[in-house]
């Protein structure tokens, strides 16, 4: 774990707007500040969590540009690209490069003529035009369209600056994976960290999750690389203690997008969140039970 570039925990900002349907930048300034103050070890954009599927390129590209200029190069940034051609990915992803990004994940096509083969050569036509290191992005739970772990595999042999993996599946595809690469491969979970601490233990190098809870899984990977036993207990305490929040949150992706950002508009004490459609519409039920976990979550990070 500890020899990759980048490791540690990256959350995936989510994308706040104004009441013109803008990006709102004062909230996603709180939001830069809140995760680099919390610890985190690198920020990502564009993740489903940044509801990339509601915006134009344009849009994607502007919030790029936003979070890379409130950042400044104090942690390492990572920008997913979703372009669905060959020349679209590597246009977008130069421009993500020229502002700020220092490494870029390639989100699979959503068609699939040609099978794996083809599908192994349109990343590594990506990976080779580009000039930093490239993350494949591995999601059977939530894309249509993903690579097998053989795959995923032979595409990093192929190719030199493959050498990230945005793995969503199961901790036990991760072990597969890494054990695949010979641990070359530096495999970032997802899902929240419901399965954190056995992807750490599979050789996982880091999460990507969305910030909820972000303090505490700094806290988790930090224990977890010190490696004492009174130190792993902590992490496994504070990861069962976090497990009710994540499962609330994760349920869904329109779930989240409807109360992780509420959550997290509590935490950066924004007024109001403004859903762009389509959005789940919150509950009373539901905001009660959002709030309820946010007051354990303080509880647990001993904020009043």
């Amino acid at each position: 774990m500890g020899q990759h570039a980048f490791h540690g925990v990256y959350p995936v900002l989510y994308a706040f707007f104004d009441s013109n349907g803008r990006l709102d930048t004062e909230a996603m300034r709180r939001q830069v500040e809140h995760c680099i103050g919390a610890g985190a070890h690198g920020l990502m954009a564009l993740g489903l969590v940044t509801e990339v599927n509601k915006m134009d390129v344009r849009e994607r590209m502007e919030l790029v540009e936003l979070v890379g200029a409130l950042n400044q190069g104090r942690v390492p940034f990572a920008v997913t690209v979703g372009e669905p051609s060959i020349a679209g990915q590597i246009a977008f992803a130069r421009e993500a490069r020229a502002a700020g990004a220092d490494w870029v994940i390639l989100q699979p096509p959503p068609a699939r003529g040609g099978g794996e083969p083809e599908l192994i050569r349109f990343f590594g036509s990506v990976a080779d035009a580009l000039d930093c290191p490239v993350a494949i992005q591995h999601n059977p739970f939530n894309l249509d369209v993903w690579l097998s772990v053989d795959g995923m595999v032979s595409l990093h042999r192929q190719h030199a600056n493959i050498t990230v993996l945005k793995g969503e599946g199961t901790a036990v595809e991760t072990e597969r994976l890494i054990a695949g690469t010979d641990g070359r491969l530096a495999v970032f979970a997802g899902h929240g960290g419901i399965e954190y601490l056995s992807n750490l233990r599979a050789g996982a190098a880091g999460l990507i999750p969305a910030p909820d809870c972000l303090p505490i899984q700094v806290r988790i990977y930090e224990l977890f690389r010190e490696g004492s036993p009174e130190a792993l207990a902590e992490a496994e305490r504070l990861h069962k203690e976090l497990l009710p929040l994540i499962v609330y949150m994760i349920r869904s992706i329109p779930s989240l997008l409807c109360y992780g950002k509420r959550f997290m508009a509590e935490r950066l004490e924004l007024p109001e969140v403004i859903d762009r459609a389509p959005a789940v519409t919150p509950t009373e039920f539901g905001l009660s039970e959002m709030r309820r976990l946010l007051g354990d979550l303080q509880r647990l990070e001993g904020l009043p």
